[in-house]
């Protein structure tokens, strides 16, 4: 499975703390690189003293997105920090119905209708059958400690979807990024995060664009976002 954009974008954006033990989800793996973008995000935040601390939960139901994971993160240096596991979100929370996160994130399947893919593996990465919507939101109230959040990446129309579903719960929007390919065309994607507390009328509103007219110059915001994490910037 190779990396893509969205999972970047997202491991760049979100929101992290600066001290304190930190626990986070990460749903559908797949190669691992949100938790890695996390993890090294989170090892330059963090102090280097003992009760500073973050783990790093990666879940898949793909063996071989698994196997990947785990090899590259025996291959980063945050290797102690990160784990992947075969295991379905459901399975995970009737196993640990105790663990609570600080953050769940999530680069989910999206497609609900549309064809499935001839490959098996791709289908069910691509199509939102084995990871519907509610499932995400549902186990995020469960499992997310009180504030807590849960940052996720959405096709714009989909994105609208999640959030009427996610607010009818104990989960408020609290920071929305549109991200926009060119700067002429529509949003494309929406960055989204959630927190589990009261609501607040104040959401943080944000556009990234990523070019102002397509080829291969990309604009300094985009730059700023992911020059950590392309070797490219």
């Amino acid at each position: 499975m190779k990396v893509n954009t969205d999972g970047v974008l997202l491991g760049a954006w979100l929101s992290l703390p600066s001290v304190g033990s930190f626990r986070v989800l990460d749903i559908g793996t797949g190669t691992g690189v949100i938790a890695l973008i996390v993890a090294q995000r989170l090892s330059k935040l963090f102090s280097t003293s003992l009760k500073d601390q973050f783990s790093i939960d990666a879940i898949d139901i793909d063996k071989p997105s698994v196997d990947e994971a785990n090899y590259n993160f025996s291959q980063s240096p945050w290797t102690s920090h990160l784990s992947a596991m075969e295991i379905s979100l459901q399975d995970l929370l009737s196993a640990k119905t105790q663990m609570k996160y600080d953050l769940v994130v999530s680069n989910p399947p999206y497609f609900t209708d549309s064809l499935k893919a001839p490959s098996a593996r791709r289908s069910s990465a691509r199509h939102n059958h084995d990871l519907p919507y509610r499932s995400i939101i549902e186990s995020a109230i469960q499992m997310l400690k009180d504030k807590g959040k849960l940052a996720i990446v959405l096709p714009a129309e989909e994105g609208e979807r999640f959030i009427t579903l996610a607010t009818m719960g104990s989960l408020h929007l609290a920071r929305r990024c549109k991200v926009k390919t060119l700067a002429s065309k529509k949003e494309k994607r929406y960055l989204l995060e959630f927190i589990k507390s009261p609501p607040s009328d104040n959401v943080q509103e944000e556009v990234l664009i990523m070019q102002q007219t397509g080829g291969l110059e990309y604009t300094e915001q985009y730059k700023d976002l992911t020059k950590e994490f392309y070797l490219k910037f």
